[in-house]
């Protein structure tokens, strides 16, 4: 029972090797059968906090070792029956390398799109867990379709309808609301910019132009320009979309999905602001214009740095 726990856990946070788990769950029907009886109680714990979300669901009572051993012939049935629990306990994952950019739809009406340099994985079932592990996605549940929980670092939320943009800054889910209105349950207490705090626990719905911080403590919105919200999403489209951002913040996020790094050489141009759509993926014609229209020399060294000097 012990080891089936391990296992469980292990396929919870995805760190199990499917072939190795198969192998040892076949070596032995009490082996098929403990780890039956541990996504049992799972999948029932489970249940009971999607029915009663404010309790704490009492724990389930296991058979002793000498009890279960002696079950005899009842083992193999129960082993079959994990099989079924597998899938619902198991999270698939996906990762994207420098520059590369992935689209995918683990669940009916969920949408995610991998951004550059990103690690998400998630979990099917009655509500569908998303987590990013390492950079950034954004997230669309259409109307109608189960809710989706996103996890992040220490933030978590559930998202009910609509699309957010949400990137990994340490401990914290930093999200954004794309388009039209989202609707969320926040899991956290919800602080309003200079309107109050709100209540975890109930649905509420954000209008596009909103950014969204989930941290261990609380869930804070406040508003944010359409400058902000271009340059957020503008990665979708393979553009860096840049609307008075600093040549700081746009070498910064240039950075993201170049094997060849933009290097500031000279502190003083990282406050020169900027505006225009340039490709991520080739940073030439933003380097021209940066020359053209700041006198912003371009280096190249040996290792293939770009170096930019006044």
């Amino acid at each position: 029972m012990e080891t089936a726990s391990l296992w469980q856990a292990r396929l919870d946070s995805g760190a199990a090797d499917p072939a190795e788990f198969e192998a040892w769950r076949a070596a032995d029907p009490r082996h098929a059968a403990a780890f039956a009886r541990i996504a049992g109680t799972v999948h029932q714990l489970e249940r009971a906090k999607r029915a009663h979300p404010a309790l704490r669901p009492a724990p389930v009572r296991l058979a002793s070792r000498r009890r279960f051993l002696a079950a005899g012939g009842g083992l193999m049935a129960a082993g079959l029956a994990g099989v079924a629990f597998l899938p619902s306990l198991a999270r698939a994952r996906a990762r994207t390398g420098v520059g590369e950019h992935q689209r995918l739809s683990p669940a009916k009406g969920l949408d995610l799109d991998i951004n550059t340099d990103s690690t998400v994985s998630w979990r099917s079932g009655p509500q569908t867990a998303v987590w990013l592990e390492r950079g950034e996605l954004a997230l669309a549940v259409a109307p109608g379709a189960s809710p989706c929980q996103l996890s992040g670092g220490e933030g978590r939320l559930t998202v009910v309808s609509g699309t957010l943009n949400a990137r990994l800054r340490g401990e914290a889910l930093d999200l954004m609301v794309m388009e039209g209105d989202c609707v969320i349950i926040p899991e956290r207490t919800p602080i309003f910019e200079n309107s109050g705090a709100g209540v975890a626990g109930r649905p509420l719905t954000i209008k596009s132009g909103h950014a969204i911080m989930a941290t261990a403590t609380a869930t804070r919105l406040r508003p944010v320009n359409e400058g902000d919200v271009a340059f957020t999403g503008g990665w979708r489209q393979g553009e860096l979309i840049l609307d008075g951002q600093t040549l700081g913040t746009a070498v910064d996020e240039y950075n993201r999905y170049l094997k060849q790094r933009i290097v500031i050489a000279d502190p003083q141009l990282e406050s020169v602001r900027l505006g225009g759509r340039f490709n991520t993926r080739n940073p030439d014609d933003f380097l021209s214009a940066l020359n053209a229209g700041f006198g912003i020399h371009v280096l190249r060294d040996p290792s293939g740095e770009i170096i930019l000097t006044k």
